[in-house]
Order: C-alpha cells, then structure tokens, then sequence
C-alpha cells in the first residue's frame, strides 16, 4: 500500500532546513499554510498528517476515516484531540525535548546580554557616531556585572531547566529549583519565595498550568533584590505582565528579558511594546526554540516518527507528553 503523507504547514520553517522524506513507499504532498476550512480539503485521502501548528480537532478527524497517524512537529500536542485519537486508533507522535539545549542557551544569551550589556554599548556607540551622544575617554552608562557568582533560580524541571543548569554551572553560577509545590526534592531546591528573595536571575523553564498561572505576581516580585533579572523562555502567563511592567518602571528589578508572553503573536498594542527603548529589557517574539540546528533535528525526527510508525510500530499506544 502507498501511504499518503501530507504536510500542513511548511511556511514555519528556516531556509535552511532540508526536509527529508520518509523511508518506505508514499505519496507526499505539502503546503505553505493550511486554514481551518482546507483541512479537510488538503487532508482528503491521506492516511500521515504532518503538522507544526495547524490543529487536527474532531470535527476534522471523524471526516478522515484513512487517517492513521499525526506527526507533531512540535512539542505542543494541545492542538490535537488526543482523546479522540487514543479512542479511534490514530497514532499521535510528538517531538519531545528537542530544543532542550537551544532554548536554554538562548535562556543563557539573554542573562549574559543584561549582566554584560554588549548590545547595549553598542547602541551607545551608534549614537556617538551620530551625534546624539558625547564622545568621552571611557564609558559608565550601563552597568556591567560578572555572572560569576550569581545565583540562578529555576522554575522547571524539565530538559530545557536541566540544560539551562548545566551551562550556568559552567559558568560559576549557583543554580537552585524552586520545589514545584513540595514535588522535588533534593539539596539545589528551595521553595519558591525562599528563592525570589535570594537570586539573582529567575529563569521560567516551566509549562502553563493552571497551577503556573500568574505565578509570578507583583507579591512575589516584590520580594526580589531590586537588581535581580526576570527570564521567561518558558511560557507567557507565568509572569503577570502588568506586574513585570510596574517592577521595572519603578527600577524594582535589575532586568527583564521575554521570548514569549500570555497573547502570542506579539501585537504592537501590547503593553510590553512601551518598554522597548530600555536598555534593561529585551522583548523576543517566541524565537529561542527555532535555531537552524535544532529546527533541523525537529524536523528529522518527526519524519522518522513517521517511519518507525509505518514500518511496523502501529501497535505504540498514544503517548502523552509535556516538556517544561
């Protein structure tokens, strides 16, 4: 039998990544972008759905009777009916901790770049050359810090906070975790107010929970060290925004630095956007998963998944995952 693959949606991938093909006879077709209403229009016949982020609901699913397998480009498996699927034989594949090291590395650039501030002095150097600031002998304007030293608190403990720890302790850092409510135990953690009142930096390296929501608010930054760094490369909602924003106006934290935020995509009336000429702030619009090397590593996998699939593994039971 030939097996239909279909790809949803390639739009979302770097120039760079170069999409290999499953290893058995098939069929493949892919688009840019798939809306709602071409779901099942794109989907028709096939039997492997390969997607990034369009989602694969029921009213779709119980319309693709050949459809026997979703790979999940990412790790997110929230935009699939999974119970659905488990109910009806549809094997769900998902990518797991595949941007483990990319995102804590990004976790750790943007530390760097708020203790070091060489991206900074760098747009004090553009506005000497044009004139908008005075050329002096030596330059105080930002405050450089060593890493060194510096205690880093982690809120997560999956892959990406392991990784994360693991680099910062290279770096000399003391890295502890907060205790996830009584769930972890060991001599690195710390419950979470003991933690805001001594650290440095805290790092958000968890998932969006209704146990996580909000979980940092104006109470909690408010027991932070007034030169103390906020970092969300986890998920927005964690952080109360309007909270952040308050903080750092009134110069209560040292730096804030987001790759994501509570409304993804990132719209220019977001509040957020008022902070952007301070030189303590750094805004990303959700990037630090999305390297070319571990774009690549994602991609692969999730045609292998396909693979290892079709070539035998049908009898793999629906797997649940979450990466934080």
């Amino acid at each position: 039998m030939t097996e239909k693959v279909v790809f949803l949606d390639d739009d979302g991938l770097a120039a760079s990544t170069q999409l290999k093909r499953p290893g058995f006879e098939h069929q493949w077709q892919q688009y840019a972008y798939t809306q709602p209403d071409q779901v099942l229009e794109h989907l028709k016949d096939a039997t492997v759905a390969l997607t990034c982020s369009v989602p694969l609901r029921e009213e779709h699913l119980r319309q693709l009777p050949k459809l026997k397998m979703i790979s999940l480009a990412l790790t997110g498996r929230d935009i699939v009916d999974v119970d659905y699927c488990e109910a009806h034989g549809i094997q769900v594949s998902s990518v797991p901790g595949y941007a483990a090291n990319t995102v804590a590395e990004h976790s750790l650039a943007m530390i760097l770049e708020l203790f070091r501030r060489p991206a900074a002095f760098t747009r004090l150097m553009r506005q000497v050359r044009d004139g908008q600031a005075p050329f002096k002998n030596i330059y105080f304007d930002h405050r450089i810090r060593d890493v060194r030293g510096r205690q880093l608190a982690i809120i997560g403990s999956g892959p990406i906070a392991i990784r994360l720890a693991e680099l910062a302790r290279h770096l000399g850092m003391q890295v502890l975790f907060e205790d996830r409510g009584g769930k972890r135990q060991g001599a690195d953690v710390r419950p979470l107010n003991e933690l805001l009142k001594s650290c440095d930096v805290l790092s958000i390296n968890c998932p969006l929970t209704p146990q996580t929501y909000n979980l940092i608010d104006a109470d909690q930054l408010a027991l932070m060290k007034p030169d103390a760094l906020v970092i969300n490369t986890g998920r927005g909602g964690v952080v109360n925004e309007a909270a952040l924003i308050d903080a750092l106006k009134g110069n209560r934290l040292g730096g804030v630095a987001l790759d994501v935020v509570e409304h993804e995509p990132l719209h220019p009336s977001n509040p957020l956007f008022q902070l952007l000429d301070r030189d303590d702030f750094i805004l990303n619009p959700h990037i630090a998963w999305s390297s070319e090397d571990a774009m690549q590593q994602l991609m692969d996998s999730a045609v292998d998944n396909i693979t290892h699939f079709i070539n035998g593994q049908a009898e793999l039971p629906v797997k649940r995952t979450q990466s934080a």
